[in-house]
């Protein structure tokens, strides 16, 4: 079975996603931020998941909105399970509303989690999946030129 690093694991998707998974039988890195504090009833429902289930599920502190916070869980997954099948980009961050509502720097974090925290986790993971071989090639991007 494959070894699984997701984000955005602390609710919705995310969280449905990496108990799936682990019932399937795949070792699952359930990732989100502030697992000890803010996420902690989330966290700890995971973790009391693997004890009743003796599933291979473990919950990492992740947060896309930092370089340093992407390394960090990949390397410890890397550490722990000696390799990283699959990288589940999930998480993510949503307003509604009037947009003439939003500050600029509302939005300025919408982008940054939406879109530079893919970057960010795909910085992390993508150099270990192609030393596996497991990263296609389709996981390149090039600036367009001027």
């Amino acid at each position: 079975m494959s070894t699984v690093l997701i984000t955005g694991a602390a609710t919705g998707i995310g969280n449905l996603t990496a108990r799936a998974l682990a019932r399937a039988g795949h070792r699952v890195y359930a990732s989100m931020r502030a697992p000890g504090t803010r996420n902690s009833a989330p966290a700890e429902e995971l973790h009391r998941l693997a004890e009743v289930e003796r599933l291979d599920l473990h919950v990492v502190e992740l947060d896309v909105a930092s370089q340093e916070s992407a390394d960090r869980p990949v390397a410890a997954v890397l550490e722990n399970a000696g390799a990283l099948d699959v990288v589940i980009r999930n998480a993510g961050h949503l307003v509604t509303g009037y947009v003439e509502a939003f500050t600029a720097e509302e939005i300025a974090h919408l982008v940054d989690v939406n879109t530079l925290g893919v970057q960010r986790l795909n910085r992390a993971a993508l150099p270990h999946l192609r030393g596996q071989g497991g990263a296609a090639p389709s996981s390149t991007w090039a600036a367009p030129s001027r």
